[in-house]
């Protein structure tokens, strides 16, 4: 069996791939995954085969004057001008060296257009929410003017697309919301808004959690304190001024902090740091997780998956729309709780907040449900197998 994998080139698409791709070349498959050079040692890890491609979603370039001053109204053009740039590098390849399928993060527009192009079965990855006729990704999104000149460029490039290819016309809205003939959610189905409602089209897999390339590198604290562990993520990391709040806020707890701040922010900045405080740009979260007692999170869908996945509650601060969705649902499944602003987050709120999640046996105990239903279900060999038997029923 042969697969190619196509992807955006964003660490949170790829590492949540890395388990069950490895498990898919285990099993026997060969796999040609294809992603942006940064990610060459870590698809080599694997075992599948690399091939790099050119950007514009990650590293400007032909699109890169247009996404500039209205996030939302050029959010299509972004999506559109990469599956652009991305298709035209992948068909010549695979015309060459025709897979049995085409596995495609959901968001890699380019997936979907190689799978049509080539009259090829497609399987899509959503490492966040997915779509149905109960629950919209694209209903929150807000209005935009059709004269936009970001939208109408976008919608000549759909244009393009269908004439090019024969695919359907490509909108914001089935741009976050297509299906393939397979899709597998790395969320939870408990998760998942509506999520006892998708069919059997669908795999709710939640967190893929296996060996990863950085393993082995981190030893927690030998004290016996509770594990307060830290992070806001890759993309919306610079706010020294929560770090300093963070810190002042368990300066006097008994409790070890490990914060991951990013590359955005000089450590320099935030001193004088606590004793009991350890601080990285970029911390082992997979290895720090098994250990913490609280996560206080900016709430990315894959962070909450692997936090469910080792029972850690969450205390959330997030700092985007989906985010702030991942954060109420933390809330509502009992698990957590999160800042419902910018301005909520002092050092009281933080100090507080910590103090009730690791006083109250309540949250522990389901988060210790939700890590055991979701377990269930396989994880990446579950998901591995999924993918296999489909593509099987396929030929």
């Amino acid at each position: 069996m042969y697969l190619a994998y196509i992807t955006v080139g964003a660490i949170g698409h790829v590492m949540p791939t890395i388990p069950f791709v490895s498990e898919l070349v285990k099993k026997g498959a060969r796999v040609r995954y294809f992603t942006t050079e940064n990610m060459r040692d870590t698809i080599a890890f694997t075992g599948a085969e690399f091939t790099p491609v050119d950007t514009v979603l990650t590293d400007g370039g032909k699109a890169k004057d247009d996404i500039q001053v209205d996030f939302m109204a050029e959010l299509p053009l972004r999506f559109l001008s990469e599956a652009d740039c991305v298709v035209r590098q992948v068909i010549p390849e695979l015309e060459k060296d025709l897979p049995d399928a085409i596995i495609s993060d959901a968001t890699a527009v380019a997936g979907r257009l190689v799978a049509k192009a080539l009259n090829l079965p497609l399987i899509q990855v959503f490492t966040s929410y997915a779509s149905n006729e109960n629950f919209s990704v694209a209903a929150g999104f807000p209005p935009v003017s059709d004269e936009h000149p970001a939208r109408i460029k976008a919608r000549e490039l759909a244009e393009d697309f269908t004439k090019r290819y024969g695919i359907s016309h490509i909108g914001l809205k089935e741009i976050f919301e297509w299906r393939g003939d397979f899709n597998i959610c790395t969320l939870s189905k408990d998760f998942q808004p509506a999520g006892d409602t998708f069919g059997e089209d669908f795999f709710f897999a939640g967190a893929q959690v296996g060996t990863r390339p950085d393993a082995g590198k981190w030893k927690a604290p030998e004290n016996g304190k509770p594990l307060i562990y830290a992070s806001l993520g890759t993309l919306f990391n610079n706010w020294p001024e929560f770090y300093k709040m963070l810190f002042a806020a368990v300066k006097d707890m008994p409790v070890n902090l490990v914060a991951s701040i990013g590359s955005s922010i000089n450590q320099e900045d935030l001193e004088p740091i606590p004793d009991n405080v350890s601080v990285a740009p970029f911390q082992p979260q997979l290895e720090i997780l098994p250990h913490a007692d609280v996560f206080v999170s900016h709430c990315g869908t894959g962070s909450v998956m692997e936090a469910i996945y080792f029972g850690t509650p969450i205390l959330g601060v997030p700092q985007m729309d989906e985010q702030f969705l991942s954060a109420g649902r933390v809330q509502e499944l009992g698990f957590g709780m999160f800042m419902p602003s910018r301005e909520a987050v002092t050092e009281e709120s933080l100090r507080a907040s910590v103090q009730k999640l690791l006083a109250e046996d309540s949250y522990r105990c389901k988060a210790a449900e939700l890590k055991e239903k979701m377990n269930a279900s396989g994880g990446y060999i579950a998901v591995a197998d999924n993918i296999i038997r489909f593509v099987e029923s396929t030929k």
